[in-house]
């Protein structure tokens, strides 16, 4: 819903001022909003599926660093669930190097 401003008897000095506190109070929100939905996206909650899908390994290679104790996760009603920001965290950490394949030898 877009509200009607009506500047009639209002100096310009006046309507710039209150254009600008209106700005601040909004930019302000906006600050507020941002902060708090960074802090929903760090308490994510993926399932083993999802974080796999999320770094490109097979589920096992999840399972695997459950196990080694190398990603965190929390049972929820009998199910397993890890936080995104973990989730990513380990996938720099776990990364495996790229193997360099042996040039084929013979006719092409």
């Amino acid at each position: 819903m877009l509200a009607t401003i009506i500047t009639q008897g209002v100096g310009y000095p006046q309507l710039l001022d209150d254009l600008r506190a209106i700005i601040r109070h909004e930019v302000g929100l906006a600050q507020v909003s941002g902060a708090s939905s960074a802090t929903e996206a760090e308490q994510e909650l993926l399932t083993v599926r999802q974080a796999a899908a999320l770094l490109d390994v097979c589920v096992a290679t999840i399972h695997e660093w459950k196990r080694r104790g190398l990603l965190a996760y929390t049972r929820l009603g009998g199910r397993v669930y890890l936080k995104k920001v973990e989730v990513l965290n380990a996938g720099t950490r776990c990364r495996r190097s790229e193997k360099v394949g042996r040039e084929r030898v013979g006719n092409a």
